[in-house]
Parts: C-alpha cells; sequence; structure tokens
C-alpha cells in the first residue's frame, strides 16, 4: 500500500478527527490480529514450500498481458476495483460508495499497518531469488497483502449495498488478490491471510 496514503490515514484516524468528522473506526490489537490471521509459514516447512511452487509456476505461465493486468491492479481504488471498466459499478455508484466507505479507508490503514510492523515478512523476491517479479517492487513488508486486504473489504461492504451483484464483486476482489501473486510480490498465504482479517473486520464494522 502506498506509503503517503497509510500515512494520511494514520494522521485521519486520530480521536480528534474521528469525533469531530463523524467516522467510526475499529482498530485490532495486535493480540487480535495474530489471533485472526496466525503466523505466515515458516522456514522449511510444506506450506511455504507450496507457496514458492504456486508463485514460480505463476511466473512459468504467466504472459505478457497477464503482467500488464497485475500492473494495472496496482492501483488500489473503487474505480479500479469495480468501476465502469468492469461492468460492476457506475461512476455514481463509485462515487456513492467512496463516501460510504470513509471509515474504512481509515480502519484499513490502520490495521494493515499494524499487522505489516508485526510479522514483517520480506517480500518473496526478496527471500527467494529465483521469484522474478514482472510488476513494480514494493518496499513494504509481505504478510498480510495490504492490496489484498483492501480489495476484499471494500467487496464486503459494497456487497451488502447491492446483495443483488455481490458475486460478481468478490470475483473481481479474488482476481484482484491473484493479480498480486501472478506479478510475485505477494506469497499465496499473504492473500488468504488479508482475506480472513478483511472478513473479520467487514463483520466488526456491522455496515
Amino acid at each position: 500500500m502506498n506509503k503517503f496514503l497509510v500515512l494520511l490515514l494514520v494522521l485521519l484516524s486520530t480521536q480528534s478527527f474521528a469525533q469531530t468528522g463523524g467516522i467510526e473506526i475499529d482498530i485490532l490489537s495486535k493480540s487480535q490480529i495474530k489471533k485472526i490471521i496466525g503466523d505466515y509459514p515458516a522456514k522449511g516447512s510444506s506450506a511455504e514450500e507450496n507457496d514458492f511452487r504456486v508463485l514460480l509456476d505463476y511466473q512459468d505461465t504467466r504472459s505478457e498481458q497477464d503482467c500488464e493486468a497485475a500492473q494495472s491492479d496496482r492501483n488500489i481504488s473503487v474505480e479500479n476495483l469495480f468501476g465502469p471498466e468492469t461492468g460492476i459499478l457506475t461512476k455514481g455508484e463509485v462515487r456513492l460508495m467512496n463516501l460510504h466507505l470513509a471509515s474504512a479507508y481509515v480502519t484499513a490503514g490502520i490495521n494493515i499497518h499494524t499487522a505489516k510492523k508485526i510479522y514483517k515478512r520480506p517480500r518473496p523476491y526478496i527471500y527467494n531469488p529465483e521469484v522474478k517479479p514482472c510488476i513494480d517492487l514494493e518496499k513494504s513488508y509481505a504478510y498480510p497483502s495490504g492490496h489484498t486486504f483492501l480489495a476484499r473489504l471494500f467487496a464486503r461492504l459494497i456487497s451488502k449495498v447491492y446483495p443483488e451483484r455481490a458475486n460478481k464483486i468478490l470475483a473481481r476482489s479474488t482476481q484482484f488478490a491473484e493479480s498480486r501473486v501472478i506479478g510475485g510480490v505477494h506469497h499465496p498465504s499473504d492473500i488468504k491471510a488479508a482475506n480472513a482479517l478483511a472478513d473479520y473486520l467487514a463483520e466488526a464494522m456491522g455496515n
């Protein structure tokens, strides 16, 4: 996730802003986050081996078009995720959802920043030189995936507003998350953890 965005969300989520701006935020403790997503696969474990097997399989089979799509999906916004080009939301609905998701932006920024600091998992291409990303590299930690977390959280909350389109909305967030593995910047287990954290917060936020 863009460092400027994270910093902005941290500043916006101060208690005074939440009180005067009417934004309700849900900040999880470190122990809560650990309970929800657990640890990432241990070094040398079969789960870690599977992470890299999936990454390298994608690397061997991805096309130039796959990499272009993954690069485009570095842009984490409601419009890029679910806007008119995807056939899911209209421009007017995107504007409406940007307002509806104001607290979700703040909640996401705070919690994913905390989670990454807890685990400090290196990106796959840093840990394993066999992994060759085909999209721009990331400087933040890998676990859990911030892009996936935000996409899944938005998808869950937007699906409550447009339940008749829930299947398409959730499918798009899954596709978006997969692009992070196809591009070589996240392990599959980073994606799984992000989805679990997003699902928990979507229920907690009660929208």
